[in-house]
C-alpha cells in the first residue's frame, strides 16, 4: 500500500487514505462542518500539526489544522503537499470548526489556552485547480448532532 501511495504522489491529483479522526478531534465540533476557499498566506509544515493560514476573499483569516509532517511522509505525499500548498495557492478546505475554550476544557480539563474561532480541522483539502487533492476515505462514524 505504501508503494501505491508513493506512486500517487507523482500524479497531479493526490488522494490519501488516512484515519478519520485526528488525535485532537475532540477539540473540534463535528456538527459544525464548513467549507472555506481562499489564498494560502502562510504554511507551516511541522509536527504535531501542519498549519495553513488561509485568507478568504472577504479578508477573513482562518487557520487550517491539517495532518502533520510524519503522516504526510509516511503516506508518501509530503513532497507533493509542499509543492502544492504554498503561499498564493488558492485552496478549498472542508472540515470542522474548533470548539470554544470552555467546551474543550470539558473534555480536556488541563487545557489552559484560548482558541481562535476561525480554526478548522481539515477533513479534505484541495487546490482550486485540482492539481492536489487530499481526502480520506469516508467513515461509517456519524456524530450525534441531535443533542445540541
Amino acid at each position: 500500500m505504501r508503494k501505491t501511495l508513493a506512486m500517487l504522489a507523482v500524479i497531479p491529483t493526490v488522494t490519501l487514505v488516512s484515519s478519520v479522526h485526528a488525535h485532537h478531534s475532540h477539540f473540534y465540533d463535528e456538527c459544525k462542518r464548513v467549507t472555506i476557499e481562499g489564498r494560502v498566506e502562510r504554511v507551516e509544515f511541522k509536527n504535531p500539526h501542519n498549519s495553513i493560514m488561509l485568507r478568504l476573499d472577504d479578508g477573513t483569516n482562518y487557520i487550517v489544522d491539517w495532518l502533520n509532517v510524519t503522516r504526510l511522509t509516511d503516506a508518501g505525499i509530503i513532497v507533493a503537499a509542499k509543492q502544492a500548498i504554498v503561499p498564493g495557492a488558492r485552496v478549498v478546505a472542508t472540515g470542522f470548526l474548533i470548539k470554544n475554550a470552555a467546551e474543550i476544557r470539558q473534555v480536556a480539563p488541563k487545557f489552559k489556552g484560548d482558541v481562535d474561532p476561525n480554526t478548522v480541522e481539515a477533513r479534505s483539502l484541495r487546490r482550486v485547480d485540482d492539481s492536489f487533492i487530499w481526502a480520506p476515505l469516508p467513515s461509517a462514524y456519524t456524530p450525534n448532532c441531535f443533542d445540541q
